[in-house]
């Protein structure tokens, strides 16, 4: 692979139980020698034009939250909102319809939870617009073309991407996607939502996708895209044999087994008997990640000027 190409990790699974898809998470990152420069902490652009206005969302059992996306101001198409993905995703034929520049050149490639690399190619877009078409994001972020995603969905949200500095709620139980201003009405540890917290942004490498560290240690990836719960490596081979779930992803596969819940705290915040899930086979950069099956009560707000991130139950 060239030097100058990207390599990005792609976690794009389907997970099998008892023959039933069930399960279809993302979590795109760059290698650690090729990630991203972190953005700056301490200035941001003034805001000269009027916050995009609140969406719903809607969640799709195996798909995630999915929102009504138009690209080049054509769609709607369906995309998931993923905060773990660190890259905007589409598909071909998405990019190939909204008439998406391609760069030229040797693309980037992107690699599944177990390792397998495949091929991408790397594209520009002029807008991003969610809920209707003219509900512009500030952000013109570069997307990653793949044929990596499922048929019916045609790409992945990065809203770390599509926001640029802008914070954003995702209310979960409301199916609600908003934005705010971080100079406005910034995220502070001193300021504690009630049955919740306010903890840092953690940083992992370059990347700027949006980590937080347990009582335990572990720094632990908060990632809408996946359906698992608190996924933990097991550093076993994949079995399919003995493992309750087979996971298929770009080019190869994991396996996923459930086991007994674990209690963790984030900051302030105590989760009690959240859904835990043991991964086999992957990749040795895969993070330890909290996906929606942990998630779900909460609403979750990342403030990325103040590196800042807030967990509280939706009331």
């Amino acid at each position: 692979m060239s030097k100058k190409s990207k390599l990005l990790w792609a976690v794009l699974v389907v997970a099998a139980m008892g023959g039933r898809a069930v399960s279809f998470g993302t979590a795109l990152f760059q290698s650690r020698a090729q990630q991203r420069r972190p953005r700056p902490v301490t200035t941001a652009p003034r805001r000269t034009t009027a916050l995009p206005h609140r969406v719903t969302f809607r969640e799709v059992h195996g798909r995630g939250l999915l929102v009504d996306t138009w690209i080049n101001s054509v769609g709607p198409f369906t995309f998931a909102v993923d905060t773990g993905a660190g890259v905007t995703l589409m598909s071909h034929r998405a990019a190939s319809a909204a008439g998406v520049s391609i760069h030229g050149g040797p693309g980037p490639s992107i690699a599944g939870l177990s390792g397998v690399v495949v091929s991408a190619n790397a594209g520009s877009v002029q807008s991003i617009a969610i809920g209707d078409r003219e509900n512009q994001l500030p952000a013109k972020p570069d997307v990653i073309v793949s044929d990596g995603l499922p048929s019916d969905l045609d790409g992945l949200l990065d809203p770390n991407d599509a926001f640029g500095m802008l914070g954003y709620s995702i209310d979960i139980p409301r199916h609600e996607l908003s934005v705010f201003d971080p100079r406005e009405s910034p995220l502070s540890v001193r300021t504690q939502p009630r049955d919740g917290a306010v903890v840092a942004w953690q940083q992992q490498g370059n990347s700027h996708r949006p980590f937080v560290q347990l009582d335990t240690g572990e720094k632990t990836l908060i990632d809408t895209g996946s359906s698992l719960g608190l996924a933990v490596q097991s550093g076993e081979p994949a079995d399919e044999r003995s493992s309750r779930s087979a996971v298929h992803d770009v080019g190869g596969r994991v396996s996923t087994h459930r086991i007994a819940p674990r209690t963790v705290s984030i900051g302030s915040l105590l989760l009690r008997n959240v859904p835990t899930d043991l991964v086999s086979g992957a990749s040795s950069d895969a993070p330890v990640l909290l996906g929606l099956n942990a998630l779900r009560p909460f609403r979750l707000r990342f403030d990325p000027l103040h590196r800042l991130i807030e967990i509280a139950p939706s009331y």
